[in-house]
């Protein structure tokens, strides 16, 4: 991996964890549980830690998650399908 990529993913998976453990919790009642989410660096095997987070923040994000990524595939079929132009004409 070349350098400047290492430290591109160094500092973005860094920021996110940051941006994830400070996000105030969802208060419940009853204790839900925590899911940890882990970070590292595929390739290089480099550990950027991890965070606990409530369920329903982390359902919130996942959902955010997938309409970028739905709207992102929109987005991308438009920019390659085919179309026919008609140029001229009598």
């Amino acid at each position: 991996m070349d350098e400047i990529y290492q430290m591109l993913a160094e500092r973005t998976g860094r920021q996110f964890l940051h941006s994830l453990r400070v996000m105030p919790e969802f208060e419940t009642p009853k204790n839900i549980g925590r899911i940890r989410i882990n970070a590292a660096i595929v390739g290089i095997d480099l550990d950027l830690g991890f965070v606990d987070m409530d369920p329903v923040n982390l359902g919130d994000l996942a959902s955010i998650a997938a309409r970028r990524a739905e709207g992102l595939r929109i987005k991308h079929a438009q920019a390659t399908r085919p179309t026919l132009r008609l140029i001229g004409g009598a």
